[in-house]
């Protein structure tokens, strides 16, 4: 069987994987390395629900190990021993797969926007900004503590005017997806029979550029349900709703991360 040869698209999304590979090494930090620290803290979670599952629950042993150092004995005495037992933790992949995203995006430009794209694309791998420029443009993001970054704000409005069907695809559309999951997350956690004594929560992880715009979503009395949101942003020319097994569970599904081999390892050793 033959290889499929790579289309125009497929070739500006490793160009832009390149260029975003580049930017790393000059921050000298790992593409994605929130969300794998964000893996790494729900795992580590998880670790101690599996342990004490298995030698028993030590009110002692949790409260030296999970309770923070600063926590006052009056505190540590009005926490009851079903508060300090740890809880189990769960992954949900919230976002929409980024073959999708890619291909709704490409779909959504006509001939004159993917010929600028891809020059915009060539342009961005050559004319690079230096490393201090780099570093100086993360440190302003990091050290605002509004979650309205002007950096973030000024990088979504030239975006909406050089390419504005790619803002609403690449970050509108994804907005909606993500609240979505959420929303049915929350669902779902509500009707849980699980840990039925104990408030359920919730903790989103997700991009700067995603937070604004999330939280205007989530604050909106929309009467749409999640699933008819969903269906309207997971569909490409080609791949239908009714049509596409795999399209279809992104309107129903919650998808749960599933590592409970790398847990058992862990655990018995």
């Amino acid at each position: 069987m033959k290889n499929r040869k790579p289309s125009l698209s497929d070739k500006g999304s490793k160009l832009y994987a390149n260029i975003q590979a580049d930017y790393a090494k000059k921050l000298n930090v790992t593409i994605g390395g929130e969300f794998k620290q964000a893996f790494q803290s729900a795992l580590s979670q998880q670790c101690h629900y599996w342990k004490c599952q298995q030698i028993g629950y030590d009110p002692y042993l949790v409260e030296k190990y999970l309770l923070p150092s600063t926590t006052s004995q009056h505190d540590i005495e009005s926490i009851t021993a079903t508060d300090l037992q740890p809880r189990q933790c769960t992954i949900i992949l919230g976002d929409r797969p980024v073959q999708i995203t890619i291909r709704r995006a490409w779909e959504s430009l006509g001939l004159v926007g993917k010929t600028k794209l891809v020059l915009a694309l060539l342009w961005s791998s050559i004319k690079q900004p230096s490393e201090k420029e780099l570093q100086e443009w993360m440190e302003k993001i990091l050290n605002d503590r509004s979650g309205k970054s002007d950096l973030i704000t000024k990088a979504m409005e030239e975006l909406d005017k050089a390419f504005p069907t790619l803002k609403r695809v690449i970050i509108e559309e994804r907005d909606a997806f993500m609240v979505s999951k959420l929303r049915q997350t929350a669902e779902a956690l509500i009707h849980s029979s699980a840990d039925n004594q104990k408030s359920k929560v919730i903790v989103a992880v997700v991009g700067a550029g995603h937070c604004s715009g999330m939280l205007e979503k989530l604050s909106q009395n929309d009467l749409k349900s999640p699933e008819k949101i969903l269906s309207n942003i997971v569909e490409t020319k080609k791949r239908k709703v009714q049509n596409d097994e795999e399209v279809s569970s992104l309107v129903t599904d919650i998808c749960q991360f599933d590592y409970s081999c790398i847990l058992e390892g862990t655990v018995l050793t």
